[in-house]
């Protein structure tokens, strides 16, 4: 089993069926993420944000260039969509990190949006 799973499934266990399903890719893994961190914003639920965002974080700092695009692509970018996960980037990812995702962001959302966003982030 490869590590990206093993980690999940500790941090995840309630996922099992999707992580261990055949066709699970790294990518399907944090689309559902994306999702439970949408709701976990809306509960306020630290524990659960600390573990998503976590995970997130570990594939970003990944040399494997599957796990480090798939935090990228398919998580990070899209924090931009809500704004309960917009308004939270700075307490939840690092600036090395939302520099490294600039360009996905500001593709995302169009420079004006990115231009705010970024003045947000780094007040």
């Amino acid at each position: 089993m490869s590590t990206w799973r093993r980690k999940a499934l500790e941090l995840f266990p309630d996922l099992r069926p999707e992580i261990q399903r055949g066709g699970t890719t790294i990518y399907t893994v944090f689309f559902d993420l994306l999702s439970r961190c949408q709701q976990a914003h809306r509960e306020n639920n630290e524990e659960e944000l600390r573990k998503i965002y976590g995970y997130a974080q570990w594939c970003f700092e990944q040399k494997a260039k599957d796990l480090w695009n798939a935090a990228g692509v398919a998580f990070y970018e899209h924090l931009v969509d809500q704004s309960e996960t917009r308004d939270a980037m700075k307490k939840w990812i690092t600036p090395q990190i939302f520099e490294d995702i600039a360009v996905l962001l500001e593709f995302r959302i169009g420079s004006e949006e990115f231009a705010k966003l970024k003045k947000q982030f780094y007040s």
